[in-house]
């Protein structure tokens, strides 16, 4: 009867209503931290008055720790719980069953969470730090969906590294004080902030610095995916690799209260093909990473916290898993449709280790998102954490490429996959609409949420499936790169051949865009950033289209003119492009490095003056 988000464990339903008038809740110095912070949006307020209040928290201290119970009858709200966790649960339960409703039919409702670590990864590097008024509006979201545990990932530079304060650019990373406000806010919701440094692979804005260059495995680099590389990985036979590991972790871990720390150590491409060849060949290339894994592993001891470590490596090296300590929880990550995560969830639980399940939103190298791969991949990840009694799952959010994708775009699967992790119901996708058009969006016609997941299935029209991205999102960086080659159009197309399309699809594709901008013009957001999301879903558009048009300037169904009036347009674009990316790229985020990132699309419309002019000379594609 009452839709109450995520589902609750059980509702049952009795006699008579309760008038939402009037109500106020009672709570002593026990109970005063669930609802210090939160008051503000609460729908009735608060008393120390016995007699005048009706709404009335108990202790039980036979519940689970999360669990409650909200019982409601005669004009009485009882919540019982062992834990103030419980009593926010329950509260969150209650605004939903009140809201907008007079009167609210009589009821006992028993709930509780079926994972344990219900988290998601937010990607605050990759040239893009989202400022606190953001990451605080993420965490509101969190709180809607009782998650419990946000790991903020950063790469390179974007946190305040004190000894290495000269690297550091001006509105360029969270500083300390940031970090501790963003923890104090998150555990006013109990939300858990998990440190999270890398210290192995992803390494490159490290390894650009004079200082570090020497630290890389491979300093020239390493050819992958069709180009070379610049170096990510660091030698981890030097001492000066882990001393600078240390450093890093000592100077997050030290500002931490939480009980975690993720190490990351995942991707270390140019492992075994640089300076530690030798050693590989010698020990394996599983011992090597362990033996490094281990001496960072020991430094995060030292501070007392249980390690995370993600597990791309050693998932190729189950013969070695005796070597590492059994209080690592290892992360099980893959973000396409088809990731086996029951496969590797049940390899873990047989090796009786502790373990997470970590899917993706698919957002990052899509610019609109994945819809159908990401919620299969999110129900794959939830289903086989549940089954095989794993700890919990963290949705990852990452920003590869220059994070050129606008943060609204991970809004479906967010919301999709905090509704799994606290009950892992089949059919729960079919809530995200009213989520995310009721309790985000706001929007009075309940049309955004439906065109933002359509818009994420955009690339069900392009002519294959790709996998961690879509035909258009490689075809632009093709493009970005291309402009730096000898010959630009020629290795473009070498590169994007087989993602071509024909003139009909490209109309396809035009027809499918403009029937989404009349939708978004039909959307009426009442949310406090409405108008904001609305432009960014938009400029997220207009790239596309943009992509699409160099695309068919490629082809030879169309007449000469055209193709070069595609390019034109394109073209005249550039200055406009720049001037909105850049005002909503600060609606969110700190300047950053936004002209690094914005040099890819830059380069882009470069490419397709290149493309333009190329036409023009006559010659042949």
């Amino acid at each position: 009867m009452y839709d109450i988000y995520p589902q609750v464990k059980s509702i049952k339903y009795t006699d008579g209503y309760l008038d939402v008038k009037g109500l106020s809740i009672f709570f002593n110095d026990e109970k005063v931290n669930a609802f210090k912070k939160i008051s503000e949006e609460f729908l009735f307020p608060s008393t120390n008055d016995l007699k005048s209040a009706n709404i009335f928290l108990e202790n039980d201290n036979a519940l689970h720790d999360e669990a409650y119970w909200l019982i409601n009858e005669n004009n009485k709200v009882t919540i019982k719980a062992k834990s103030n966790k419980g009593f926010f649960y329950g509260i969150v339960s209650l605004k939903q069953l009140v809201k907008s409703k007079n009167k609210v039919r009589c009821c006992e409702i028993y709930d509780e969470p079926d994972l344990e670590i219900r988290g998601l990864l937010f990607d605050i590097s990759r040239n893009k730090v989202a400022t606190v008024a953001t990451i605080k509006k993420v965490i509101q979201m969190m709180a809607f969906l009782k998650m419990n545990h946000l790991e903020l990932y950063g790469e390179g530079l974007s946190f305040e590294y004190s000894c290495y304060q000269k690297y550091l650019k001006d509105e360029s990373y969270l500083t300390k004080a940031e970090y501790l406000e963003l923890e104090e806010y998150a555990n006013t919701y109990f939300i858990d902030l998990v440190p999270n440094a890398n210290g192995f692979g992803h390494m490159g804005k490290w390894l650009e610095l004079d200082e570090f260059k020497d630290l890389a495995e491979c300093p020239d680099g390493i050819f992958l995916w069709g180009r070379n590389r610049e170096p990510s990985t660091l030698n981890p036979l030097d001492p000066r690799s882990l001393e600078l590991v240390k450093k890093i972790y000592q100077e997050m871990l030290s500002v931490s209260h939480s009980k975690y720390f993720n190490m990351n150590f995942d991707e270390p491409f140019e492992l075994g093909k640089g300076r530690s060849k030798e050693e590989c060949e010698k020990k394996g290339l599983g011992n090597v990473y362990i033996d490094y894994a281990l001496k960072a592993y020991d430094e995060v001891k030292k501070n007392n916290k249980i390690p995370m470590i993600w597990m791309d490596v050693l998932l190729h090296h189950p013969t070695l898993w005796e070597r590492l300590p059994k209080d690592m929880i290892f992360l099980d990550w893959g973000y396409d449709a088809p990731y086996s995560f029951k496969k590797h969830l049940k390899m873990l639980k047989d090796l009786d280790v502790k373990f997470i399940a970590a899917p993706g939103t698919c957002s990052w190298c899509s610019f609109l998102g994945r819809t159908t791969d990401a919620f299969e991949n999110i129900k794959n990840a939830c289903q086989a954490a549940y089954d095989e009694k794993g700890l919990g799952v963290i949705l990852t959010d990452w920003g590869d490429f220059g994070h050129l994708q606008f943060l609204p775009i991970s809004y479906p699967e967010i919301v999709y996959g905090g509704l799994l992790m606290w009950r892992n119901n089949e059919g729960t996708y079919r809530e995200v609409k009213n989520v995310l058009n009721k309790f985000i969006f706001k929007d009075e016609n309940n049309l955004m949420a439906d065109c933002l997941m359509d818009l994420g299935r955009y690339n069900r029209l392009e002519n294959s499936y790709q996998g961690n991205g879509t035909e258009a999102f490689y075809t632009f960086m093709w493009g970005s790169l291309a402009i730096k080659n000898e010959k630009p159009v020629e290795y473009f197309l070498s590169k994007v051949k087989n993602n071509l399309f024909g003139y009909d699809r490209f109309l396809t594709f035009d027809e499918f865009f403009k029937s989404k901008l009349n939708e978004l013009n039909r959307c009426k957001l009442e949310c406090s950033d409405g108008n904001l999301i609305i432009e960014e879903i938009k400029e997220s558009i207009r790239l596309v289209n943009i992509i699409h048009k160099v695309m068919i300037a490629c082809s030879k169904e169309i007449p000469l003119k055209q193709r070069i009036a595609y390019c034109e347009e394109v073209v005249a674009l550039k200055n406009d492009i720049f001037d909105e990316r850049k005002k909503l790229w600060l609606a969110r985020n700190k300047i950053s490095d936004f002209d690094e990132s914005i040099e890819h699309i830059m380069a882009f419309i470069d490419f397709a003056d290149t493309l333009r002019k190329y036409l023009i000379r006559g010659e042949d594609l």
